[in-house]
């Protein structure tokens, strides 16, 4: 099992107003300043599309001796729209991905549901046709679709294991994320949406009350799911994300260890 950081981690980085990180310089920063050589991307924090950025950036990871594997996207539109009209331009928004995916060199994207927790009925069918059209491009393609539990429609795994086992496809997958899910069940949550794993999105501080989680527990049951992938870093913790991250760091390859000898 591998430990990555996804961009997300550094989020404030790029988004500061003040001097903001160049996203070309973000692998450099994954290997220099935390010696981490597998990162997450985010669209939002790219500059561009077009075929020469996507060269640049791939050249870039290169020289940093860093491999990008997957891509959080954001606001592509609502997969679970009942409006067809606009559905179909969310699921024209989400297929632009392939392309960018595959000048990348990316295994995968993460794309949102959209809808809402109430997950009704014609949501759902919704979102299991807009993936399902999704997935079926990722097999042509070769790049995974990811669903995160990120709110709408995948804020019950439950709820995500219907859209996965409605789409029925190996190409349509998870991307669990432990800060996602209500502390109180959490392990239980995870655990649920784990077989369909392509990476795993870990977060050390609570979202309910100060302190951390457990993630001896987390880690236990990533191990016991039988996923063998990456664990993205994606908290940078709430002032300094250089020290969050070199934090969490160091407690989940303790973790990682104690539990692979075990």
């Amino acid at each position: 099992m591998n430990i990555g950081l996804a961009g997300w981690a550094i989020n404030r980085r790029f988004r500061t107003e003040d001097s903001p990180l160049d996203f070309l310089d973000y692998f450099k920063v994954a290997r220099e300043e935390f010696c981490i050589d597998r990162v997450e991307v985010n669209n939002m924090f790219m500059t561009s599309y077009d075929r020469d950025y996507l060269k640049q950036t791939v050249k870039a990871a290169a020289n940093a001796g860093v491999t990008m594997e997957g891509m959080a996207v954001d606001r592509t539109g609502d997969l679970s729209e009942i409006d067809d009209v606009k559905r179909a331009e969310a699921v024209k928004n989400a297929m632009a991905y392939f392309d960018i995916a595959m000048e990348l060199g990316l295994d995968y994207f993460r794309v949102n549901t959209g809808g809402s927790p109430e997950a009704l009925p014609e949501m759902v069918k919704a979102c299991i046709d807009s993936y399902s059209q999704l997935a079926e491009v990722a097999g042509r393609r070769g790049v995974k679709v990811a669903i995160e539990n990120h709110g709408g429609l995948s804020t019950k795994p439950e709820t995500i294991v219907e859209i996965i086992e409605g789409v029925g496809s190996d190409h349509l997958g998870t991307l669990p994320d432990c800060g996602n899910f209500p502390e109180d069940n959490l392990i239980e949550d995870l655990r649920v949406i784990m077989p369909y794993a392509v990476n795993v999105h870990v977060k050390w501080s609570r979202g309910d009350k100060p302190g951390k989680r457990d993630l001896f527990a987390v880690t236990r049951m990533v191990k016991e799911s039988g996923f063998d992938g990456t664990m993205f870093i994606e908290d940078g913790g709430s002032i300094d994300d250089h020290q969050g991250v070199l934090e969490l760091k160091g407690a989940l390859t303790a973790c990682l260890n104690a539990e692979f000898q075990s």
